[in-house]
């Protein structure tokens, strides 16, 4: 039947997207909670056998059973008692009952006793588990401190007193200067004026009773009246009055018990807490390094070989051509516009040596010429045969360093290798300076030329030279990684600062795997760049854009001037062009440079042996990119990091995108710089992304959107999570401190039972709520982090048997080497596309069904103790808004910078225009 109500049909979509997205993790695992119903039912079956409970009964009928409650059983029973003597049989079994319910009751808190005064435990004694023994830095009493401002009450840095007393510890905390200040103050008065007003209302409450005793007393005969408890209402009475007294700093008796309960329960969490830290070892989870740290794949350095081709060519030219020698320096710029400061780079230099002279920033070599007359250029040094940087992305995360000097090492021995020496040289006698003297005996190289002597080198030549670069760069950087991943490292451990902060910082670790795990992929990613070409070929293209529009990256550097320069000023002949007095030299010798170079380059950027092994394209430009793009290279290996920690993971996996992703936009643009231009993959992207034009965004923003959920919002989760069900405890104790004054009034009654009476019994578990939401709170994420690990686990064992029975496609390609022909390649790129889609939703819905225990449980549990008591921090749902903004403001972010990317260019040639490069 097809409804016509709209609000109806709404109600139905979120019912069906409910029960087809939403796990419903919590109920079932509350499914698991044992139920005290049944034997309260059994015991209301044995009391009415002995006519304590009238038959037919509610607590008899069986459909109430989830209902019933032991207390309530036997408060029945016990008013039923009577006939003295003759009904010794009801007392002695009713006495039984009562009996084995309290040694129940205190068999659990014997238990829990022993547990906590164990001897392997004895650092937090029974008598200190509700001290917390360095408030000073612990976070929960920060914020108390922060919020309700009562001098040598928490004892946080915030208290001038206490920051004062610990200097070190308080390092980096700034104390109030008036504690309270101005605003803590305020609210202490109004606090004040609050509870005294409640305690006139009090008065008027107790004067009314008064009046109604001794009217129910004239009334009745019966003295204080018929409602009146001889015992109890006296008590409430003055229990009400204490309550309401105003004591220091404006906060009344109920109010201070609230805040004891409050600094109670912080220290039975946070002493909790580091005796799970005790037991599991140097981080929560107990894990070793290599389960912590993932294992990246280890980048093509092919790139920067390919580089070093033309650089060793320009170095021999300008030898052969003009004389001038070529040496790789260390530049650095000592103020915004003050002298520079140059270092050459020797064969015993180290990366540790040259990001000293940095300043730990950036590492960049120029292979150039030093001279004083070069007053245009930062320490006189010329840069002749270009530039390639070190970035240095991870700087400030030590463990990592190792990686760059692996990179900063082979740049360094490609200088100084005599192959590529010899190499070079050959190229510019062979290519254009046969007729000088010193190139009547070509250098020899241990790899194969591959041709002729008198012939350029061949393809044999670029495999065995790729092959043994690779090879030796391969080795160190598994090294490097081995030792990473199996090497205690304070970066991932829990350290005394993160136990400092107490059971409010606990969540705080699992933030520094997605850190120390992102760094490290960056680190593996951060290829050394070349970020100029030769100096002359640099020249010549800046010339060219301003001549020509849409040059051919392969004729970039060539010697031939496009035809649409006609006209313009300058753009008439290449002579023109190479005889720029910036250049330096004569138009001759510049233009056998320029022309060696180019055509090392085409050669170079041409062949297929310089990198590995690629198949021809196919018809489809999609699919043709797709297949560069995720087929070439694979994703990160899932099946080879099976027993790492399911975040550090997620984290890589969504770093990888990310980088995949800004090379897709780096490739759109002529500023990818020579490294995208000769490189191993982007190479062939290029020509593929010039073919697609704009429809590269849509690529680049899917990417981006799954990065940025996997790397960013999935591995925050437990810390966003965490961070909320914190700030509302605050909440809660911020509740019932406003409360305190009604639940006081609310002893004012002269019937009912107890010290509570009919009313004040919720205020009870109110306070017990605050009491116990901090140790709740970390259960919840225990819970939380135990659940994600096991669905995230099973996840990846059964998703290829599932993708293998759907689509036919194993999964484990993704990882796997290059397939052997192009319809396995297109057939990879793709799927590895759409099922890294589906894979990061699956993740992304196991991942808030999991960490949402860190609220449920404490919100929740409180009913297990017979109370349906709820603050109103129990109903607001900040983190779902927060998920919501995370998640979908990811795919604006995302359009963003591909928007940004694909103006790079245009922005680029307007800069050219205006500067006349």
């Amino acid at each position: 039947m097809i409804t016509s109500n709209p609000q109806s049909a709404m109600n139905i979509a979120k019912s069906v997207a409910s029960y087809t997205l939403l796990p419903g993790f919590w109920s079932r695992l509350v499914g698991f909670v044992p139920r005290f119903g049944m034997i309260a039912y059994f015991m209301a079956i044995i009391f009415e056998s002995l006519k304590l409970i009238p038959r037919g009964h509610k607590f008899l009928n069986p459909s109430t059973i989830k209902d019933g409650r032991i207390r309530d059983v036997l408060a029945l029973a016990a008013n039923n008692l009577h006939g003295g003597f003759k009904n010794i049989d009801q007392y002695i079994v009713f006495g039984v009952f009562v009996l084995g319910t309290i040694l129940i009751i205190g068999q659990f808190f014997l238990l829990m006793g022993a547990i906590v005064v164990s001897t392997a435990d004895a650092a937090i004694p029974f008598t200190g588990m509700f001290i917390t023994n360095r408030p000073q830095t612990d976070i929960a009493h920060l914020m108390m401190d922060k919020v309700f401002g009562i001098p040598a009450f928490f004892n946080s840095c915030f208290d001038p007193v206490f920051n004062a007393a610990n200097a070190g510890l308080c390092s980096g905390y700034l104390a109030t200067g008036g504690f309270p200040n101005a605003f803590q103050a305020g609210m202490q008065a109004l606090f004040k004026f609050y509870s005294m007003g409640m305690l006139a209302i009090a008065g008027f409450v107790v004067v009314y009773y008064i009046f109604a005793m001794i009217v129910e007393t004239a009334n009745t005969g019966v003295p204080f009246g018929q409602r009146f408890q001889s015992i109890f209402t006296p008590l409430r009475l003055v229990i009400a009055v204490l309550l309401m007294l105003p004591l220091a700093y404006g906060y009344n008796t109920g109010q201070y018990i609230v805040l004891l309960s409050a600094k109670w329960g912080s220290a039975l969490a946070t002493n909790s807490w580091l005796l799970f830290n005790n037991r599991v070892g140097n981080n929560p989870m107990g894990m070793q390094p290599e389960q912590l740290i993932g294992k990246p794949k280890v980048q093509d350095i092919e790139s920067v070989l390919n580089y070093f081709y033309l650089v060793h060519t320009c170095r021999a030219a300008y030898a052969l051509g003009t004389g001038i020698t070529i040496k790789p320096y260390l530049i650095r710029t000592v103020g915004t516009a003050g002298p520079a400061v140059a270092q050459e780079v020797a064969a015993g230099t180290d990366f540790t040596t040259a990001r000293d002279f940095f300043g730990q920033g950036d590492v960049k070599i120029t292979f150039g010429e030093y001279k004083v007359e070069h007053q245009k250029f930062p320490s006189g040094v010329k840069p002749y045969c270009g530039e390639i940087t070190m970035p240095a992305l991870s700087k400030k995360v030590p463990g990592i360093e190792t990686i760059y000097n692996v990179y900063f090492k082979h740049v360094r021995d490609i200088w100084f290798n005599g192959d590529m020496a010899n190499y070079g040289r050959n190229m510019a006698c062979i290519l254009k300076y046969k007729s000088r003297t010193s190139c009547d005996v070509l250098g020899p190289t241990a790899v194969n030329w591959g041709a002729p002597a008198e012939q350029a080198a061949g393809q044999e030549f670029y495999i065995a030279m790729r092959q043994v670069i690779q090879a030796s760069y391969n080795a160190d950087m598994e090294t490097q990684i081995n030792t990473i991943r199996t090497t205690a490292n304070p970066q991932i451990q829990m350290n005394q600062t993160d136990l400092n902060a107490g059971w409010g910082g606990a969540g705080l670790w699992f933030n520094k795997v997605m850190m120390f795990n992102g760094a490290f992929v960056d680190a593996l990613g951060a290829m050394p760049t070349p970020t100029q070409y030769p100096h002359i070929m640099e020249h010549v293209a800046a010339k060219k854009r301003i001549c020509g529009d849409k040059i051919q990256p392969k004729d970039k550097f060539s010697l031939t001037m496009p035809q649409t320069s006609a006209g313009k000023p300058g753009c008439t002949s290449i002579d023109i062009i190479l005889g720029d007095s910036e250049l330096g030299g004569d138009v001759a010798q510049n233009t056998e440079i320029a022309s060696v170079l180019n055509s090392v380059y085409v050669q170079v950027n041409d062949s297929e042996s310089t990198t590995k092994p690629k198949v021809s394209k196919s018809d489809s430009k999609i699919k043709n990119f797709v297949s560069l793009l995720f087929g070439q290279t694979g994703l990160f290996d899932f099946r080879a990091n099976s027993e790492v920690f399911p975040l550090t993971k997620l984290s890589i996996l969504g770093r990888e995108l990310i980088s995949k992703t800004i090379l897709m936009i780096a490739s759109t643009t002529l500023l990818s710089g020579a490294g995208s231009m000769i490189g191993a993959e982007t190479g062939a992207l290029g020509d593929v992304i010039q073919e697609l034009g704009p429809s590269v965004r849509t690529f680049a923003t899917i990417g981006l959107s799954l990065g940025i959920l996997l790397y960013y919002v999935v591995p925050l989760m437990p810390f966003i999570y965490f961070f909320f069900a914190v700030g509302r405890w605050v909440k809660s104790i911020f509740e019932a401190m406003v409360a305190v004054p009604l639940w006081a009034l609310a002893h004012l009654r002269l019937g009912g039972e107890g010290i509570p009476g009919p009313a004040a019994g919720q205020g009870y578990f109110l306070i017990l709520e605050v009491f116990l939401r901090p140790i709740l709170t970390l259960f919840g994420l225990m819970a939380s982090i135990g659940s994600f690990m096991a669905l995230t686990t099973g996840l990846d064992s059964v998703i290829n048997l599932a993708v293998m029975n759907v689509g036919g496609y194993d999964m484990t390609a993704l990882s796997a080497g290059l397939p052997d022909t192009y319809a396995n390649m297109t057939r990879d790129g793709m799927d590895a596309l759409f099922y890294t889609v589906i894979y990061a939703i699956l993740v992304y819905m196991i991942a808030t069904s999991s960490f949402k225990l860190i609220d449920l449980f404490p919100n929740a549990i409180m009913r297990w103790g017979g109370t349906n008591t709820a603050g109103f921090n129990d109903q607001t749902e900040p983190i779902d808004q927060l998920e919501y903004n995370l998640v979908y403001k990811a795919d604006a972010v995302a359009r963003d910078i591909t928007s940004t990317g694909q103006n790079f260019d245009d922005a680029r040639r307007q800069r050219d225009m205006l500067t006349g490069k």
